[in-house]
């Protein structure tokens, strides 16, 4: 049986001064899994996620990513390897507003020279793979890759920050609330990139709602107030 890409046994984490938030027994996610994972306010998503990219560190229990133990790693590690390895979808997006809309999907390609290498192989050159991404979520007007991103409405924001999180080929895709934004149409367009995108990469997604009419189209879909053992919830 080959390992998960992602996995954490009797997670422990607490904020300072504060009772325990997050108290997990087990949670793992396999190569190329889709999984969607219910986080509704005051069960500890967003400190999840911190977790998940080494933003933040258990008081017991180890996050491994690809088998790498985050806790191992150095502050400057940890950045280092969430920049080449994982892919997010903030929910309040993220973007750079001194930057094009180019500019800012093109990002991670800056941090990361394997995920550089990886959009010029598949695309031939990262405007490529940055055009390729942004036609397939609706934007295709040639015009809006030299706008500010701040220019475009909040649901182009949405997915701008999208192909951001999914160029070049990152192993995990973690979309927070990623269809808040988005219309009935472009929220099927937006899923609909999201799962051939993330099937051609053989990327793992953790995609994060309250919206649970999605959950059937994943592969298995998990609760977050099921899986935390925690007395006490409270919102970071």
């Amino acid at each position: 049986m080959t390992s998960p890409l992602l996995e954490f046994n009797d997670l422990r984490f607490a904020w300072p001064r504060q009772p325990v938030l997050l108290d997990i027994a087990h949670f793992s996610l396999q190569a190329g899994e889709r999984l969607f994972l219910k986080g509704p306010s005051g069960s500890g998503k967003t400190t999840l996620l911190g977790l998940l990219g080494g933003v933040h560190l258990p008081q017991q229990g180890q996050v491994s990513l690809l088998g790498q133990s985050l806790s191992t790693l150095s502050a400057r590690q940890r950045d280092r390897f969430r920049a080449e390895h994982t892919g997010y979808i903030f929910q309040m997006f993220n973007l750079l507003p001194y930057l094009s809309v180019q500019d800012n999907v093109l990002l991670p390609c800056r941090f990361s020279a394997r995920r550089r290498q990886r959009a010029e192989q598949r695309h031939g050159s990262l405007e490529a793979a940055a055009s390729h991404l942004l036609n397939g979520l609706g934007l295709r007007d040639p015009a809006l890759l030299r706008r500010p991103a701040t220019a475009l409405s909040i649901g182009q924001q949405q997915r701008v920050a999208a192909a951001r999180a999914l160029i070049g080929n990152p192993e995990l895709v973690i979309a927070d609330e990623p269809t808040s934004a988005l219309d009935a149409d472009s929220r099927e367009a937006f899923l609909q990139l999201l799962f051939a995108e993330c099937s051609e990469a053989g990327s793992s997604l953790l995609f994060v709602s309250h919206d649970t009419a999605l959950a059937p189209l994943f592969d298995r879909s998990l609760a977050l107030p099921d899986l935390n053992r925690a007395t006490r919830l409270e919102t970071r």
